[in-house]
């Protein structure tokens, strides 16, 4: 209610009163008029000072984060403009602090959904807004521990380079020994408030396939120039007229040994790279073990020969598999050649092929000369050798044990290898005996029956 009606009724209020009151004689009459004075002036300050409260308990809601409060039923009165300002002052609160919060809420909803670590960083390293994906990536990350939590090598240097020059600047960061051994990429954005954005993705598969894809063409062209150069130096001695026939036989085989090994090089790459891809198709069928070992004993038989060393296969005539023929013939192709080309003289090659426990064990054993222990970790990385002259002059590639690993990988199974210097190697295959077909990439199984 407006003051205007208040005082109106107060005064009518009063005025009976102060009527009634005439009507005593004496004293009497007087106590009822003082006692309608201070009635009356009780109430007047009363109703003067209800609305200022109603203000007050309005500004103490805004300034408690209700926005919602308003002074709807001051209408008129000395308080009607002030109430009407408050009014749209904490509606225009209230619009602020919605836009605020829907702000709020789409920046939260971008960092959740990047899958980087963003940072918003002050001069002083405080970290005041991150993405949820930056505590993935640095588990030991603390926001209220600014960024050195993220224990990055090379972080701060590169920050202050962006501090100093105000540009953005993009540069690869890895953690080395004092991390995971990760690779990051950062890019750092300068801000007007004198921080900066900093942006980190992990790019650490990324750049080992750089390095691996590095590293194969500066492998691929060595292993290339070496039987070119003794072609050409063959080729131009081979023009020779004055040369007498035997050399002319003999260098024409020189010729003829460098051109297969190339060929088989090339060969060797892209079954390498069919199988690394997946690209490899799986085919299963059921393959009798004792007859593919037999088969790859004849196809060898001229090789080991020539080397005097003796093929001998060790398995049951019932023993089968259901696999891709061809994958698993050509991981135990290679295994069997690497096992008679590092023999000795005399020595012997065993395909041997058991059940052990759920588990189809092929092993190829040979009485060579046997793998130093520093190097059986790396023994099958492509052109690994670890002999690289004698591997070459006996035609070796360098990919043969790295073909079998990835031919046993896309049928499912395992490739591990023992061996003990002047004794010998065993090379063993090992696939999980079961009901579900082998797929490409490794990921089936194989049954036996």
């Amino acid at each position: 209610m407006s003051l205007l009606p208040k005082f109106t009724l107060l005064s009518a209020a009063s005025a009976l009163l102060f009527w009634w009151g005439g009507g005593l004689d004496g004293a009497g009459a007087w106590a009822v008029r003082l006692l309608v004075v201070l009635a009356s002036a009780l109430l007047a300050v009363r109703w003067c000072l209800s609305p200022w409260r109603d203000m007050e308990r309005a500004v103490r809601r805004v300034l408690g984060g209700d926005f919602t409060a308003r002074m709807d039923d001051v209408s008129g009165g000395y308080l009607a403009g002030p109430a009407r300002a408050f009014n749209d002052m904490a509606e225009h609160l209230s619009l602020s602090q919605n836009l605020s919060r829907e702000r709020e809420e789409r920046v939260n909803a971008v960092l959740a959904a990047s899958d980087r670590a963003i940072l918003l960083i002050g001069r002083d390293g405080t970290v005041s807004l991150s993405s949820p994906v930056t505590s993935l990536l640095f588990p030991r990350f603390r926001p209220e521990a600014g960024v050195a939590s993220l224990a990055l090598p090379g972080l701060a240097p590169f920050m202050d380079e962006v501090f100093s020059d105000g540009a953005s600047r993009t540069r690869m960061l890895e953690e080395g020994e004092r991390g995971m051994g990760r690779v990051f990429t950062a890019r750092a954005t300068p801000v007007e408030e004198g921080g900066l954005v900093l942006y980190l993705s992990e790019i650490t598969e990324e750049h080992k396939l750089e390095r691996v894809k590095a590293d194969l063409v500066a492998n691929v062209s060595h292993e290339l120039r070496t039987p070119l150069t003794a072609m050409l130096g063959l080729a131009e001695t081979l023009n020779d007229p004055a040369l007498a026939p035997e050399k002319r036989a003999h260098f024409q085989d020189r010729l003829e040994f460098q051109i297969h090994r190339m060929q088989a090089l090339v060969d060797d790459l892209l079954s390498l790279s069919r199988l690394e891809s997946g690209q490899a198709s799986v085919r299963t069928e059921k393959v009798m073990l004792a007859g593919l070992i037999g088969d790859l004993i004849r196809e060898l038989q001229s090789m080991a020969a020539s080397a005097s060393i003796t093929l001998e296969p060790d398995c049951s005539e019932d023993l089968a598999l259901t696999t891709d023929r061809l994958l698993l013939e050509m991981a135990l192709r290679n295994l069997a050649e690497n096992g008679i080309r590092y023999n000795k003289p005399g020595g012997r090659v065993i395909l041997k092929a058991r059940e052990e426990g759920g588990t189809l064990v092929i092993q190829v054993r040979d009485t060579g000369e046997g793998i130093p222990s520093a190097h059986l970790p790396r023994i099958f990385e492509r052109f690994y050798r670890v002999d690289p002259h004698r591997s070459r002059e006996k035609g070796g590639t360098g990919l043969g044990l790295a073909i079998a690993k990835h031919a046993v990988n896309n049928i499912g199974g395992s490739l591990s290898v023992e061996s003990t210097v002047g004794v010998g190697s065993v090379f063993t295959v090992r696939v999980r005996l079961g009901k579900g077909e082998p797929a490409a990439g490794g990921s089936g199984g194989a049954k036996a029956t």
